[in-house]
């Protein structure tokens, strides 16, 4: 991880500290400015803003008596329980802080960091640690959160501080969300991934049925079966991990950035099924939150910004 010195980082504005030192101590400095595109504030406050209205749209569904069921199972409680209705009241006004903080640009790096450990919080109740069954090849939608949580943090120190080199929040955002790439990658060359790929999709397929959604989804299931059942998830698996490899090296994003958000929207609108939490819609997501893929094209929009893949007709490395 290119960038500052040291020294140049524990003395810099708003990085002072134990924190700064072992941000030092592990490498991560910052962005390299000789690799990043020239970044306004303006383009990483819409991915704020949007990023803000997700969680305001969470918070008003964590009302929902699905979300509160799934609540009391997820603790042993019962529904009627005054435990259970003071925790869902606890959280929801939680959620409700951390999304106006977002929305209206206000104490985002400290309400940022509440959104992490509620984040966390919901990974480990409701989600158990991630998904770690034969059909599971994410860590969890959670940590998704987490990501963009970091990389609000790094948005906010860019406003006071615009030298990327200066940032290490954005360079652990980049990082982070590298390794989440990775674990997916590596899970998808599970030979249970590889051999029910295609029923992975028509299960989808099944769960959208009576919607266009299902026809949608059954163009990808011709396509795979045109391609070969067996070669498209080993492709999948590569391009992953060729998008990790990039996002955690921060070389090649420019051109794999792309390939990640295109790669995480059709997995969104496919294997998950437009995941998020839809009251009346197709598919819910666990603790009601939008679903994983979804929010990793919030998060490649900031890599987006920060390596502008336009640079490469303009004749940029």
């Amino acid at each position: 991880m290119d960038s500052a010195t040291p020294e140049v980082l524990i003395d810099a504005p708003g990085h002072r500290g134990r924190l700064a030192r072992g941000f030092a101590a592990l490498g991560i400095r910052g962005e390299n400015p000789a690799h990043t595109s020239a970044v306004g504030q303006t383009a990483f406050n819409w991915i704020r803003v949007v990023f803000g209205l997700a969680l305001l749209y969470n918070t008003w569904t964590s009302l929902s008596w699905q979300h509160k069921t799934a609540a009391a199972q997820a603790l042993g409680l019962p529904t009627s329980s005054p435990v259970l209705h003071l925790l869902v009241i606890v959280l929801v006004f939680v959620q409700l802080a951390v999304a106006m903080s977002v929305l209206f640009n206000r104490g985002v790096t400290p309400m940022s960091w509440i959104g992490i450990l509620h984040s966390l919080y919901i990974w480990v109740i409701f989600q158990h640690g991630g998904d770690f069954g034969q059909d599971g090849t994410d860590p969890g939608v959670s940590m998704a959160y987490v990501v963009m949580f970091l990389f609000l943090i790094a948005g906010d120190q860019h406003r006071t501080n615009q030298d990327l080199s200066k940032n290490p929040y954005m360079t652990l955002a980049r990082t982070v969300f590298g390794l989440l790439w990775a674990y997916d990658a590596m899970m998808k060359f599970h030979p249970y991934f590889m051999n029910h790929f295609v029923d992975f999709l028509t299960s989808a397929e099944t769960t959208m049925k009576g919607t266009w959604g299902a026809g949608y989804d059954h163009l990808f299931v011709i396509l795979t079966n045109a391609i070969g059942p067996h070669l498209v998830p080993v492709l999948v698996a590569l391009t992953e991990s060729a998008v990790a490899l990039s996002l955690i090296s921060g070389r090649g994003l420019r051109i794999l950035a792309p390939v990640g958000f295109v790669l995480s929207l059709v997995i969104w609108s496919t294997a998950e099924t437009w995941g998020g939490p839809y009251p009346l819609g197709v598919s819910t997501s666990g603790g009601q939150m939008f679903g994983n893929a979804i929010i990793y094209t919030m998060a490649f929009c900031y890599i987006l910004t920060l390596y502008n893949p336009l640079d490469l007709l303009r004749g940029r490395r």
